[in-house]
């Protein structure tokens, strides 16, 4: 079973993953590390001749129909290529509010970049049509498929389709393949009632990039897609993701090093610590959650042999788990398919965790799993109202494990808490308060520490 197997929700799939540029699969491309060479740049919009030609371009309406620029569903993809460029270089040289209009209609099309910044603001691209990438991944030099680069106050709406051909990339090796769609250096835009599907990579990649809202964006691809996160993000700030349906093969959503100030109503958090200098993750709010038959639900994980970072000031609030696969977990020795040659500890320092409110059923007997680095233990790791009951079909009871983690329990915690006071109590739920802080927390343990129901 995939970490973030197919599955549908009544708002938003739920699978946060919080990963840094580190990681092998996570990073997403960043101008400096990218090894293949980006497409051409879409095109100088500064001089005035240029704005005189955009609006006559368009009528004076500032609507950039890619169709009049000879974009067609019988052209090549990459006469089509040429024929949003141009759209988007006439839009970009626009004085007022351009829309790049993609009409109705399925269009191939190879890798294409709409580089900022404009003459105008507000971009919009319309796309009501069907985008189909080609196939071979090697048609695309570049880290993207489509990719919006300095575009600030960018909309991306319509309604239309990203189809990334993806299904041949899946089993190749390497992570070197084009994501649908990379928003660089973007700011206080909006991307809402778009679907990506079956992306060669990632679906989505932030980087650099702050006040951008996803909104009623939908990601469809089987559940054997390796490596095609949803929605990856580095170095960005004030991102907010509402009302998502998210089914993937991999994790719904990923967030990279150097990011903050996300809120996600709806969604798996990892990944930390795969090379030095890392920035810090902090400042998570993931809120209204349904998972559904998938291989972890919320979840925290770092690199064995991570250098120092690190992730506070999370919280997961009002989740809820069906017939899910460890749903609450904190794993600081992730090592997927044996990748790992470093066996020391793991240096990220994870704290000012909250986990409230989730419910539901697990698949698994250790239903929750805090498995901390016991050289940089977890300190306050706050339980709060959890109600977690076996499936009853091939799990019959439920216990928490915890190790070298520090912290708290409120409310009624199901299955028994392996933290705070009452830690490892059989027969019944625990009830305790809180530690204020993490110095009157209960202390760390050093061998693991397991609690039952």
């Amino acid at each position: 079973m995939a970490s973030s197997m197919l599955f549908k929700i009544a708002l938003i799939s739920c699978c946060l993953i919080v990963a840094t540029a580190g990681d092998k699969k996570k990073a997403a491309p960043t101008p400096a590390d990218d090894k293949k060479a980006a497409p051409a740049p879409a095109g100088d919009s500064s001089s005035a001749a240029n704005a005189t030609s955009a609006s006559a371009a368009s009528g004076g309406s500032g609507v950039f129909d890619v169709t009049k620029y000879s974009a067609s569903t019988s052209a090549s993809a990459s006469a089509n290529s040429k024929a949003f460029t141009d759209a988007f270089k006439a839009a970009c040289a626009f004085k007022g509010q351009p829309t790049v209009s993609i009409p109705a209609g399925t269009y191939q099309l190879g890798p294409v970049v709409f580089e900022g910044p404009c003459i105008g603001s507000h971009i919009t691209f319309d796309i009501k049509g069907t985008l189909v990438a080609i196939p071979d991944n090697s048609a695309f030099p570049g880290p993207a498929w489509l990719e919006f680069d300095a575009l600030h106050e960018l909309v991306v709406q319509g309604g239309g389709i990203i189809d990334g051909q993806g299904k041949a990339s899946w089993t190749q090796g390497g992570k070197d393949k084009a994501i649908n769609m990379r928003f660089m250096k973007c700011n206080n835009g909006k991307i809402t009632g778009i679907t990506s599907k079956d992306s060669k990579f990632f679906h989505f990649a932030l980087h650099n990039s702050q006040g951008l809202i996803f909104d009623s964006v939908k990601v469809v691809a089987p559940w054997d897609s390796k490596n095609t996160d949803g929605i990856h993000m580095s170095m960005s700030s004030n991102i907010t993701l509402n009302a998502m349906d998210i089914g993937t093969g991999d994790d719904c959503i990923s967030i990279g090093q150097g990011t903050n100030n996300v809120q996600i109503t709806g969604c798996n958090i990892g990944s930390l610590g795969k090379v030095p200098n890392e920035q810090n993750v902090g400042n998570i709010h993931v809120k209204s959650c349904t998972v559904q038959h998938t291989s972890n639900g919320v979840r925290i994980k770092t690199w064995p042999g991570a250098p120092p970072s690190e992730a506070f000031g999370i919280t997961f609030e009002d989740i809820t788990m069906t017939n899910v696969s460890n749903p609450i977990i904190i794993d600081q020795l992730y090592c997927p398919d044996g990748e790992c040659t470093n066996k020391n500890p793991s240096n990220v320092k994870i704290r000012d965790i909250t986990f409230s409110g989730v419910k539901g059923t697990s698949n698994t007997e250790v239903a929750v799993k805090l498995a901390c680095s016991e050289k940089v233990p977890c300190t306050n790791v706050i339980l709060q109202d959890i109600a977690l009951q076996p499936t009853g079909t091939g799990c019959s009871k439920v216990s928490s494990l915890c190790t070298n983690v520090q912290g708290g329990v409120k409310g009624t915690i199901k299955p028994d808490p392996c933290i705070g006071a009452g830690a490892g109590k059989s027969g019944g739920n625990t009830t305790a308060s809180a530690p204020s802080s993490s110095a009157s927390a209960s202390p760390p343990a050093k061998k693991a520490k397991k609690a039952s129901s």
